[in-house]
């Protein structure tokens, strides 16, 4: 008896939106996740080619700061001061 609650529950969830991308020629279509196309629309590879990607809610405040760039700058800077060293000797 819980299941069945549990999957009428489960049926009205808001459903999960994202895009579903072809896995061979890189094709994207924005849908839901229960809705899979039957088939790529641009290559006509079959629905078992196609990937769903999930939008997460987390990701948007996502400042695109993730610090990493800074520390490839800093690298970039010790690599260019051992190089000059280098050529000295």
């Amino acid at each position: 008896m819980q299941e069945v609650i549990l999957m009428d529950e489960l049926d009205k969830a808001a459903p999960v939106t994202g895009e579903w991308e072809c896995m061979e020629c890189g094709y994207i279509e924005k849908g839901v996740e229960t809705r899979r196309p039957k088939k790529c629309p641009e290559c006509d590879a079959p629905a078992s080619a196609l990937e769903f990607f999930s939008y997460d809610e987390e990701d948007d405040d996502w400042d695109g700061d993730d610090g990493e760039d800074e520390e490839e700058d800093d690298d970039e800077e010790d690599d260019e001061g051992e190089d000059d060293e280098i050529e000295e000797y």
